[in-house]
């Protein structure tokens, strides 16, 4: 199975478990949202929960050889139905509140979905990193909005204009992680926080998480943005930017667009 369910007291391990990558294939996708689903429609309540993964990597995000096209698709309607949005929309959409545990590095959409937990911890190790301009590619409006807010403008704008990655350490400054903790000490830092926040009655928690959610998440732009950013995001997964970028880079080859 691509992902393990743990369950640990007053909460629930939900591991990312194909290792070293734990790429974000649409089989990965589909058993995470799927166990979103099932932890959100459990009898008596979804438990507190706990995303983590094995292996090296927390995720290096999309194959590169595979990126879907749908997501860059004009239609929302198209860019809805594909597992990635599906899992962002589950994860902000869970009733009690979301830890990520980052053991390793995050690369593009995995850095969108750790922008979609409440909290986020990370080994000394661990980078984060968004590269779409390095394959000629324009993330979406939903999830620039998160990553502004999970790391704030300056940082997020270095990241997303330059498309290398930064280390836990600057991401802890800018807010994205909340702690940062060697190696061997990362698990109890996480088990510390995770009991912390279950010594909260679990309706004030719902119902916080919920107010948070609603006053992040109801921003709106007016239609025409809208379809500018879905023509410009669509135009460029299918430019000869895209298709040379990937070329080099399976093929391990400099960046085709600069020295």
């Amino acid at each position: 199975m691509p992902v393990e369910i743990r369950h640990s007291g007053p909460w629930t391990e939900l591991c990312l478990d194909r290792p070293p990558r734990n790429v974000l294939d649409v089989p990965l996708l589909e058993a995470v949202r799927d166990a979103l689903d099932a932890l959100a429609a459990t009898p008596g309540g979804a438990p507190l929960l706990l995303l983590r993964a094995n292996g090296r990597h927390f995720s290096t995000g999309y194959d590169i050889a595979d990126i879907p096209a749908e997501i860059f698709d004009p239609e929302p309607a198209v860019r809805a139905s594909h597992p990635f949005e599906q899992v962002m929309a589950r994860l902000v959409a869970y009733p009690l509140p979301v830890v990520a545990q980052v053991q390793g590095d995050a690369w593009g959409g995995a850095v969108e979905l750790l922008a979609c937990a409440d909290l986020r911890l990370a080994a000394d190790h661990a980078r984060v990193g968004l590269p779409p301009v390095r394959l000629g590619l324009v993330y979406s409006h939903t999830g620039l909005r998160r990553l502004l807010r999970a790391f704030g403008p300056a940082l997020a704008r270095e990241m997303l204009l330059t498309g290398e990655a930064v280390t836990a350490q600057r991401a802890q400054a800018a807010g994205f992680f909340c702690r940062v903790a060697a190696a061997e000490e990362l698990e109890g830092e996480t088990r510390e926080l995770m009991t912390s926040i279950a010594r909260g009655g679990p309706q004030a928690l719902r119902g916080t998480r919920r107010v948070l959610h609603l006053l992040e998440e109801t921003e709106t732009l007016p239609p025409g943005a809208l379809a500018e950013i879905a023509t410009l995001r669509h135009e460029a997964r299918h430019s000869e930017d895209f298709t040379a970028a990937q070329a080099a880079f399976l093929a391990r080859r400099p960046s085709p667009f600069g020295p």
